[in-house]
């Protein structure tokens, strides 16, 4: 298990599921009351207690279960973990308490939206109902010295939230997934994604004028003093204006997808770097933003 230190509270490393290295990161944030961010898919659980004694806690000492959303790449194990950890709470979306109480309805989607790659991931076990609460727009968690604000930041998911801590942020997938390694990001918009609403979070999250963007998929991102945001919206307004072409001219996402490679290099890259779990990612990113275009009309 290798352990980054990124600040004095704040500690990261890559989970690794199903040994599938680069693709999800879990943040840990040591204070007074200790936090961990994201839980990842329940098939990661037994690495995931890894990370968490390889900073010095025992599950005793772990409060707070903060997910930026419940997909199963994010909060699968949340069920899971929470039955490892006495005293923590998980704090959601309100829209997404009852679907985490009783996740039936979640794996069903799932399983349907992504196939293969939801058994992959493992099955959600519902959370007790004692151990989680709904968190509304700016409800703060105090830590002791860190206090995390919730950012409701709809567009990905009606339910996402990002966790902010002055001028660091947990994003989740509100910016889409960085390569480091491209020093680029690019859209994920599965469906019911909400392309306007994409934007306005995009907008109240460059607001902040972070210094670091925490991406769950991948690692840390220098804000780069608003640099980032701006390339992500580039990239998301880019896509949209594409897939619109292609609905007028009438081909299918298969083709969009097609062109969408071609006319962006560094996209095509992400393609043969892929592990199990995102195959088809781009595939179901265009159909994303299909849905919301289809929507419009």
């Amino acid at each position: 298990m290798e352990l980054h230190r990124h600040s004095e509270h704040l500690f990261w490393f890559d989970l690794q599921p199903n040994g599938v290295p680069g693709f999800i990161t879990i943040y840990i944030w040591l204070d007074e009351k200790n936090a961990i961010i994201e839980t990842g898919p329940a098939c990661a659980l037994e690495r995931l207690m890894e990370g968490i004694a390889a900073t010095g806690l025992t599950p005793e000492d772990v409060d707070w279960v903060l997910p930026t959303h419940i997909h199963l790449d994010h909060f699968g194990a949340g069920g899971h973990l929470l039955r490892e950890l006495p005293n923590a709470r998980a704090l959601v979306h309100p829209k997404a308490q009852k679907h985490v109480i009783d996740p039936q309805r979640l794996w069903e989607g799932s399983r349907v939206f992504l196939g293969e790659i939801a058994e992959l991931y493992g099955e959600p076990l519902p959370v007790p109902r004692d151990s989680v609460a709904a968190v509304e727009d700016g409800d703060v968690v105090d830590l002791g010295a860190t206090q995390l604000r919730a950012l409701h930041t709809p567009g990905h998911a009606p339910h996402h939230v990002a966790w902010v801590a002055d001028r660091e942020v947990f994003v989740g997938d509100a910016l889409g997934l960085w390569y480091p390694e491209l020093d680029c990001a690019f859209p994920v918009t599965p469906p019911r994604y909400d392309h306007a609403l994409a934007l306005k979070s995009l907008d109240a999250l460059a607001a902040l004028d972070a210094e670091w963007l925490h991406y769950t998929h991948f690692r840390p991102r220098p804000a780069a003093g608003g640099a980032a945001i701006a390339q992500v919206r580039d990239e998301f307004e880019t896509w949209m204006a594409l897939v619109a072409d292609g609905v007028s001219a009438g081909e299918d996402a298969v083709a969009t997808t097609a062109r969408l490679l071609a006319a962006r290099p560094r996209l095509a890259q992400t393609e043969l770097a892929m592990g199990p779990h995102q195959t088809g990612t781009h595939l179901g990113s265009v159909r994303g933003m299909r849905g919301w275009f289809d929507a419009q009309s």
